[in-house]
């Protein structure tokens, strides 16, 4: 039995990963459906669903080819000059769908006659009524104030999204969908057997600070991962681009000797001599979240010197071919992470101090 809701609604997202592959993907075809009369999206978000929106943006930049931006839906509102273009999809997402920001946000768009999208958890909700186009997360009721299994399902869907609006234009989506069959089987494994994540837990319940680090796709998983710390531990976790980590940040190792860097085997060159550079100038104690152990490949044999390495330690997770699996895989892990980290220190994982589900006019 789980000892809390979010621990139950983790060992749920594999089963939504299932559901929402077996709903969308047909004969190697993608069946969700995205409009064709656009060439540029904008996202507009808040919390843990502007993480997403963040992902969804370089999946329908990468993938799609389509033309994307992203905004906080409070800044979205801010701006008292803004134009509503009608060439432009304006895509809100929500986990709830009563988002008191991006309802205002929607509002705006709707009142100047844009086009919208919502991509919500809740089809019986504000946003997703008063979007021109939509889709349901289907991830279920959540109830523990971090977002785990509704932030994941909206993941995926905007993966899906972009392999639609991929075949709109004709773009061939094969590489995409490999293997993605398995996903429950894959992230159930990644869950259930995750090495060293207690001890790493242990080490980071002790700090009152720490950088997470991350390139690419997974600075924005960084930062989904640092939002979740907070919310449950209420440690000052900030997440940085690997690459930018190097200008300035990197002085904040000098009275915190332990860093946590997200990465995976597709790491290039680059990033891996950022992270030696780290390594050899400050000489932290580096915890990884990685599907490569350290000294297992080339490229990690440097970032963490030896397997045998004490200031080294990989909560290591089963590596993927398939992208979007590695990415739930890396979200997962640093769930569970935040997870064990607030347990460690006697937090309520489920109602942290001060915390609601931000549904309703404040």
């Amino acid at each position: 039995m789980c000892e809390n809701m979010m621990l139950k609604e983790i060992y749920e997202e594999p089963f939504v990963f299932e559901y929402l592959i077996n709903k969308y993907i047909k004969d190697g075809r993608v069946e969700s459906f995205f409009p064709e009369n656009f060439d540029e999206v904008k996202f507009v978000a808040s919390g843990s669903s502007y993480n997403c929106a963040r992902l969804g943006q370089k999946f329908f930049e990468n993938i799609a080819k389509l033309k994307t931006s992203f905004e906080y839906s409070s800044e979205f509102n801010a701006n008292q000059k803004r134009t509503v273009n009608k060439d432009v999809l304006y895509f809100f997402i929500s986990q709830s769908g009563e988002t008191y920001d991006t309802k205002c946000a929607l509002d705006l768009v709707n009142k100047n006659g844009g086009h919208t999208f919502s991509l919500v958890n809740n089809d019986n909700s504000y946003i997703y009524n008063n979007c021109e186009y939509k889709m349901n997360i289907e991830a279920g009721v959540e109830k523990s104030i971090a977002a785990t299994k509704s932030f994941t399902g909206g993941v995926l869907c905007l993966w899906l999204l972009a392999l639609a609006a991929a075949q709109n234009k004709g773009i061939d989506i094969k590489e995409y969908i490999f293997d993605v069959e398995n996903i429950k089987e894959d992230t159930k494994f990644v869950i259930e057997n995750t090495e060293n994540i207690d001890n790493a837990a242990d080490i980071l319940a002790k700090l009152k600070s720490f950088p997470l680090i991350g390139y690419s796709y997974n600075y924005v998983i960084a930062k989904e991962g640092a939002l979740k710390i907070k919310e449950t531990s209420y440690i000052d976790v900030n997440a940085y681009p690997t690459g930018e980590f190097l200008h300035g940040h990197t002085a904040i190792l000098n009275e915190n000797s332990v860093i946590l860097e997200l990465f995976s085997h597709t790491m290039g060159e680059f990033e891996r001599k950022t992270l030696e550079k780290i390594r050899r100038d400050y000489d932290p104690k580096i915890i990884t979240v990685s599907d490569i152990e350290c000294g297992q490949e080339d490229f990690s044999a440097d970032i963490c010197t030896t397997k045998g390495d004490t200031k080294c330690l990989t909560v290591l997770f089963k590596k993927f071919d398939n992208e979007i699996v590695t990415m739930l895989s890396s979200v997962i892990v640093l769930q569970l992470l935040a997870l064990k980290i607030a347990v460690k220190l006697n937090r309520n994982v489920d109602k942290p101090i001060g915390l609601n589900k931000v549904v309703g006019e404040s």
